[in-house]
């Protein structure tokens, strides 16, 4: 019970002290795109939710409402916030900082790519993993690299800054 209604108010919390107002911060050398903060919040509001509902769920089977035992339903909102708790995470994880020759794209935990716009062999748009309507962007260096940057991000400014739409695939 203490897991369903307690990971809302972590990463509520979460949510509030550690995220910019703004997905894109402009700075002196460099720009920092990150995942917008609305994201996060309605993560969290989802979040919030399903651990009211699993909470209201689980009293139910305690008073006899339901037949179920108690731990059933809540076995279930637990692990759908477990879920939701790993894509929170991974995607206020996702930032791409770009410099005037260079970028580096940060995705999930550890994965941190440097992309010289220089060795950018092609760009082209997939399908994101998000939403079949959505597109993130396909980075292909002439290393043999390639980085996927969400379709979470900016990707129009992203490719603005990096100037170079002749690697553009349509």
């Amino acid at each position: 019970m203490m897991l369903v209604i307690g990971l809302p108010l972590i990463c509520g919390i979460a949510t509030l002290m550690t995220h910019a107002t703004m997905a894109e911060r402009h700075h002196m050398h460099h720009d920092t795109y990150s995942v917008s903060k609305v994201v996060s919040r309605t993560l969290v509001l989802v979040m919030v939710f399903m651990g009211v509902l699993g909470g209201v769920t689980g009293w139910l089977c305690v008073l006899g409402v339901y037949p179920a035992e108690p731990y059933v339903p809540l076995s279930f909102f637990a692990a759908f916030q477990l879920t939701v708790v790993l894509v929170y995470v991974l995607l206020s994880r996702c930032q791409v900082m770009a410099y005037k020759d260079r970028m580096f794209v940060r995705t999930g935990f550890w994965n941190q790519y440097e992309v010289v716009y220089a060795d950018i062999d092609s760009m082209r748009r997939v399908t994101s993993l998000f939403s079949p309507s959505f597109h993130d962007l396909r980075i292909h260096t002439k290393q043999g690299k390639s980085v996927r940057v969400l379709g979470l991000l900016d990707i129009e400014q992203i490719l603005m800054r990096i100037d170079r739409f002749d690697a553009l695939v349509s």
